[in-house]
């Protein structure tokens, strides 16, 4: 019998199947919804680094690398993976590349470089034209020609050391049958140390540890809870959280600001007029 209801039904899937294929539906092209415009991804931190940089005279250009700056707080969830961005490299050499008397060279990611490399070595990249070099031969293919790659003077490196959950929580909130009502806010904090190396002698210039604290609020109605140590999650009513990933980019503003700023004799306090005693 379950056989035969089984055959039924994928028999009856074929023919509706074959007629959605056969049929001369015309649909109208959907809109796209459209939402707010792209815009420069600043932070309130953000122009305090053109400010370290007017004040920085210098007649050549100093050129600083990124190197690693990992997440090692261990907060790793296992449906949502990393609770930090795993992309502080990237945000530190945005934010060096906005300082004028930096010149920023890379050294995270060479692989194409290194493609380039091994075709040039073997010959293999020409430009229909003819290369001539410096002993009067002419050649068809791009010449690997050495000391091109311009050398680090400094690195900065570091790490997120901290992700600090519910470091402060209040408000009122009556609960009745597992709904709360009322108002609370939640409060937690993340930590970047960072430090300039020069490259030459591997002694520590300087460094610096930075701390961003974000605020969640919750008000009205609706279901609280805490799901593993994050943030709260609340059903109905209205809620606010600072962005948590926009704030690690806060602190590599400010730590970038502070250690470039400090190896140029640059007063940073003075560009962000915030109270931060920083030396």
């Amino acid at each position: 019998m379950k056989n035969k209801l089984l055959i039924s039904f994928v028999s009856s899937l074929s023919l509706l199947t074959a007629c959605s294929n056969g049929g001369s539906h015309h649909y109208k092209e959907a809109k796209t919804l459209k939402g707010p415009k792209v815009t420069e991804n600043n932070t309130l931190y953000t122009s305090g680094l053109s400010c370290v940089s007017d004040r920085i005279k210098l007649s050549r250009k100093v050129k600083v690398t990124i190197d690693q700056i990992p997440d090692k707080t261990g907060k790793v969830n296992s449906a949502e993976g990393y609770k930090i961005t795993q992309g502080v490299e990237s945000m530190a050499i945005t934010a060096l590349s906005k300082i004028k008397a930096i010149q920023v060279v890379e050294r995270r990611n060479i692989s194409s470089f290194n493609v380039e490399a091994d075709l040039m070595k073997k010959k293999r990249i020409g430009e229909n034209k003819r290369y001539k070099l410096s002993n009067g031969r002419s050649i068809n293919y791009k010449p690997m020609l050495a000391g091109k790659i311009r050398g680090a003077d400094y690195y900065i490196t570091g790490a997120v050391t901290e992700v600090n959950y519910n470091i402060y929580s209040g408000g009122k909130l009556l609960n009745i049958s597992g709904l709360e009502f009322g108002a609370k806010t939640v409060m937690m904090n993340v930590a970047m140390d960072l430090r300039i190396v020069n490259v030459h002698t591997l002694e520590v210039i300087d460094s610096i540890s930075l701390q961003k604290q974000f605020v969640g609020k919750r008000t009205e109605a609706g279901l609280y809870r805490f799901l593993d140590k994050q943030l709260i999650n609340y059903d109905g009513g209205s809620s606010t959280d600072e962005p948590l990933q926009m704030g690690v980019r806060s602190l590599v503003e400010r730590g970038i600001a502070q250690l470039v700023g400090h190896l140029f004799k640059v007063r940073v306090n003075e560009c962000y007029h915030d109270d931060i005693q920083i030396r």
